[in-house]
This record gives structure tokens, sequence and C-alpha cells, in this order.
């Protein structure tokens, strides 16, 4: 007779399967993007919180499990190898890696007798955080001498600190997002429109069904066949010059500038495809208010220029006017504690769990437990704050810093969630916060080096990992409950995966293949400001100059914008339908939102006529022309790289571009 297997035994078979797809989809979101862009230099894939790094395989993966048939991966299994993958993907770029080696290498590459770094950087650099040799660092950037072996003495010793260094922060983010996925998704009820489009896309129970189903709709044909042709076209152009590029989705060649007047910003118009799908799940009002604080937030840039009231330069990664930014910051900071405030039963009730064993608290849903969330929080915290403390930085500045980043990472998750945007960046960084909090004279030179290393994951502004993070816990309520178990612990090794395949094929091909200088990107190369070469030669600037001391003015205008969104929570609970939200108040300023504002005005104003003359119904069955339109950009965008493999090797084209 034959042996019928348990339920048991066929769930940990399934557990294990899904495991291996979602660490192996780790390293290849990781891969294929970093030899993309550095070798082809084809598309780039680190510009979004939702990477298409993850989209395009992820899509492969959907298209080719329809034909697995009986032994398909279950949409609980599907799910698992999203939410690996949606973490992994932050690990490559200028995610983390390229930052992350610039921090490591550039200090000793850079330094000369003209810039001084040998006096006023490079002797508050411990030797455990950096690579501290001019011939190591030289070889990866030039290549390595016929017979010289990798320096694995030299980079041992940084990789194995700041990788603790970097897993305590995904903990902590690990550990947020669980500690606030029932306030958020339970008590809230926010849109979450991302998991919402990749709930859709996996076909879980309470959405429209699989991938299968929705290639059946018409809407979704016509919204892949319209995206598609475009993306053709585009390339197309790249064979024949004289063919001129389509007006949108051609990558830089479809940005536009509108000038408005003498002192104002122009407008940048940008559309952005993934914008438009992703906004077209989001809350009217957030639509709203984000595309009209951005507007305001031009506006008050101009009259500014006009009247010349400046608080000085903008920082890197910032706000395009430093005045607004620290005054969307400000907004931030009410935000972030707004939200912790109307979450207070919540999180009373789950440090009563963590710390007393409340058998009345219900966390069994959760992909933690609420005691090791919060032991495993305050543990990584603490372990990040000595790490800093250790590394030669001073206890005001730490907390400054550490309190600058959590504001900017809860903010920008719960920003994420509520809105689906996914071009996002913060209003200012945690260190330009901590630099004008304190500035040279109150922290002194040692901090000051220490603070710009931090650079190392900062990631174009858009926190390290935090926003996809934030989707784990909600994907996992549509994952089987034995399935869900696995997710934290395989997130977490499938980013150390991800990260050890995007850092070990830059340092493979930095020092055997071509040279990182060589990589095509002014990252490596140490031009302009935008890179850890520029963030040296700004501290060694200030350090130089010795007299940069607290920035009043823009702690002034952080607290004018903390008044004004206090007005705005207050407005909004005083009365009901106030049509603008805080979230479009505190990002109105940054680089992404600037390109986008044009495409998140016509998604608004789409979806408002949708509902005004279809209703609920009408809109539900337009789902699918924006979910063909994402799939055949991921389509087009992979096929691109392709095309750029075959035949443009070293000189591709990027369809996929900065927001």
């Amino acid at each position: 007779m034959k042996k019928v297997p348990s339920k048991t035994t066929v769930l940990s078979k399934v557990t294990r399967r899904s495991l291996v797809i979602g660490l192996v989809m780790a390293a290849w979101v990781n891969f294929w993007p970093v030899y993309a862009s550095l070798v082809l230099h084809s598309t780039r894939a680190d510009h979004a919180h939702l990477s298409v790094a993850l989209l395009i395989p992820y899509l492969f993966l959907l298209v080719g499990n329809l034909f697995l048939k009986g032994r398909s991966l279950s949409p609980s299994e599907l799910l698992v190898v999203c939410c690996i993958g949606i973490v992994a993907a932050c690990m490559q770029g200028e995610w983390l890696s390229n930052y992350f080696l610039e921090a490591l290498t550039m200090p000793h590459y850079f330094a000369s007798a003209e810039n001084r770094w040998g006096e006023l950087l490079l002797p508050h650099l411990p030797g455990w955080a950096v690579v501290n040799d001019r011939a190591a660092v030289t070889h990866f950037y030039e290549g390595l001498p016929p017979g010289e072996g990798f320096p694995w003495r030299l980079w041992i010793a940084p990789l194995f600190w700041w990788g603790t260094f970097l897993g305590a922060i995904l903990g902590v983010n690990l550990c947020l997002s669980v500690i606030l996925r029932k306030q958020w998704m339970a008590h809230e009820r926010l849109a979450f429109p991302v998991a919402r489009a990749l709930l859709e896309l996996t076909g879980v129970s309470g959405t429209h069904g699989t991938l299968s189903s929705l290639v059946r709709s018409r809407f979704f044909l016509v919204g892949f066949a319209v995206t598609f042709l475009i993306i053709c076209w585009f390339m197309v152009t790249w064979f024949y010059v004289a063919v001129p590029p389509p007006p949108i989705l051609s990558g830089n060649f479809a940005s536009k500038l509108l000038p408005l007047a003498r002192g104002f910003p122009p407008f940048q118009f940008r559309f952005s495809l993934l914008t438009l799908v992703f906004g077209y799940f989001t809350n009217l009002e957030v639509l709203f208010s984000i595309w009209f604080f951005s507007v305001l937030a031009i506006v008050q840039a101009g009259v500014f220029n006009r009247i010349g009231l400046e608080v000085g330069n903008v920082d890197p990664w910032g706000s395009f006017h430093a005045a607004v930014g620290w005054q969307s910051f400000g907004g931030m900071i009410v935000f972030v504690g707004w939200g912790l405030w109307i979450a207070r039963s919540h999180l009373r009730d789950v440090f009563r769990k963590a710390f007393w064993g409340d058998d009345r608290v219900d966390d069994t849903e959760e992909l933690m437990s609420y005691r090791t969330s919060v032991w495993m929080m305050l543990g990584c915290s603490v372990y990040l704050l000595l790490w800093l403390k250790s590394a030669g930085m001073a206890w005001g500045p730490i907390l400054a810093f550490y309190f600058a980043t959590l504001v900017l990472y809860l903010g920008l998750a719960r920003i994420m969630v509520e809105s689906g945007l996914i071009f996002l960046r913060g209003p200012i960084t945690a260190q330009a916060f901590t630099w004008h909090l304190f500035g040279v004279l109150g922290m002194g030179p040692g901090s000051a080096v220490i603070l710009t290393l931090t650079n190392a994951f900062a990631c174009d502004a858009k926190t390290f990992a935090m926003t996809p993070m934030a989707h784990v816990p909600r994907l996992g309520m549509a994952i089987n409950h034995r399935l869900r178990k696995v997710l934290a612990p395989g997130v977490m090794l499938g980013a150390l995966i991800g990260a050890a395949t995007a850092v070990g094929f830059i340092l493979y091909y930095g020092y055997y293949v071509m040279g990182s200088y060589n990589f095509g990107t002014v990252s490596f190369r140490g031009i302009g400001a935008l890179n850890l070469a520029g963030f040296n030669q700004l501290a060694a600037g200030r350090i130089q100059a010795g007299t940069m001391g607290t920035s009043w003015d823009r702690i002034g205008f952080l607290g004018i914008g903390a008044a004004f969104t206090g007005l705005l929570f207050f407005l909004r609970y005083r009365f009901p339908g106030f049509p603008l939200h805080p979230i479009g108040f505190t990002i109105s300023a940054s680089a992404p939102l600037r390109n986008t504002t044009l495409t998140i005005f016509l998604v608004w104003a789409l979806k408002t006529i949708v509902l005004r003359l279809g209703g609920l119904e009408r809109y539900r069955r337009l789902t699918p022309l924006f979910l063909g339109m994402m799939v055949a950009y991921m389509a087009g965008t992979a096929i691109g790289v392709v095309v750029d493999w075959i035949w443009f090797h070293g000189q591709g084209h990027m369809i996929h571009v900065a927001w």
C-alpha cells in the first residue's frame, strides 16, 4: 500500500523549495543589475524603492510558473520568493554596494597633497573600517598587475565589521516593520498600494486572480501592447539615429524643463510609468497633496530666491532649496511623531508582551514574536551606537544621527506604504542634519570624518532597505501561516547573499577584469559631489575652515515646518474631508518629486474622472490596464538589456532611469 505523505512533510518540502528559490533570486537580483550597469553600461536598477532588479525576474518566474502545472509554485511560495527578493534587491548599485565600496577605498585612493586629506581625514579613520593601504585601493580602481593576488588581509576586517553594522541596521528595520504591521494594516488600514499590486500579479486569494487570468483581460492586453510598442520604438533609435525617440519611456531623452520666471526653479517633466501604475492604487487625497505641495515648494523657493532669503548651500542628496528642505524635514519629524502617538495603545501592548509576557496580547500572526522583535531591536540599536562610538564619533552627534536616521526610515516607509510612491528621497539626509546641528565646532574633526564615512549606506537618501522591509509583514499576511515563520530568517539570509553577490562581483571585476575606475559610473570615478570623493572633499573643506557651527537659520525653518505639519494634522482631525495630507509637505522639495509631479497629477486626474464617472466598478475593471503597462515595461527593459549585451556591449542604453 502506497504511503501518503503527511501534511507536515509536504509543507516542509514546500518551505524548502520556496526558500531555495528565494535565495537564488536574492543572488540574481544583485548579479544582473550590477553587470548591466557597470559592465554593459545599460539600464540601472537602483533608482526605485521597488526595484526592477526584482520585478523583471519575478515576472519571468510568474510566467514560467504558468507552465509547470502540477509542480507549480503556490501563491504563498511565490510571495516568499518576492519577500526575500524585494529586500535583497537593495544591496546592489547605489542602494549599497557602490557607496559602500567607495567609502572603504576612496579616502586613500584620492588623497593628495592638494586636497590635504592625508592631514585632515586619514588620521581619524580607524584601520578596521577602511582599506588603509594605498597599493590595495589603487589596484581596485586600476586593476591588479600581473602576478599579484587579491589582498585578502586588508579587506577581511573592514568587510566583517561593516557587515555586522549593516546587518544590525537590517535587524532594526525588520523589527520595526513587525512591530508596526498591525498598527498600519489593521488599525489605520493604510493602503499598501505596492503590496496590492504584487498580490494582484501573484494571484493571492482576495485579489483579481493570477497572471494567467490577467492576460485574458482586454485592458491588460491594451496596456501591455501600447507600452511595449513605445519601448520597441525607442530601441529602434539605437540602431537608426535618424529615427526620433518617443516622447515618453525613452530614458533621459524624455526629460523636459519648463522655465517659469527669473529666480524660480523650472518645472521638470518626465513621464514615470511606474509612478503612474502604483499611483492608481493610491488614495486621491494623498495624490492631490503630493502634487499640490510639490508645486508650492517650487513657488516658495522662487519667492525666497527673488527676495534674497538664503540659509546656505544645499547638501548632497537634499532638496533643491535648503530652507524648503529643512522645513520639510521638520514636517517629517512631526509626521513620524504623530504616527507613533496615535499608535501608543498598540505600542503599549507590544511592550507589555515583550517585557511581561501579557497573554492578552496576541502576536501569533506576526513574522516574529513581539518579545523577539523588541529585544532584537534594542540589541541591534545598542550595537550600532557602540560601533559608531568605537569608530571615533562623539555621543552627541551619534544620537542626533541615529534620531534623524530613524525619522527618515520610518517616515519614508510610511509614505511608501500609504502612497505607493516608489521614487522617494528624504528632504535632507541624517548626515546633513547632524552636520548643521553641531557643525565642526560642536563635534570636532574626528566625528565629522566618521559622519562622512556613514555615507557608505546613504543609499541616495532612500533608506537602507527599510521601505521594502515594511512591506514584508504585509505580504506575509497573505502567506500560509507555516511558511510565514520562515520569512524573517529567509529575508535576512537573502540580504546577506545579495550583498555578497554584489560586493563580490565588483571586487572581482575591479581587481581582475577592468578596474573599478572604468565601470563608467561617476561614482567610482570620484567626479562630482554625489559620491564618497565629493563627501570627503566637503568634509575636508569644512574641517580646514574650522568655522562651521550650528546653523540656526536651518533649525528655524525646521521649526516652521514642524508647526505647519502640526496645523495640517489639526485641520484634518477638526474638519473631516480636509483635502491636504501631510505626506505631500514632507517630501515636496526632493528631486524625485520634481520629476514625477506631472505623472502624479495625471494619475490623480485620471483616477478622479474614473471614480466620478464610473464608480468603484469601473475603477476595478481598469486595474489590469495598469498592470499590463507594468509587465510590458519590465519585459521591454529586460529585452533592452539583452540587446545591449549583444550589440552595444559597454555602450548600452538606459530605458529605466532615475525617476
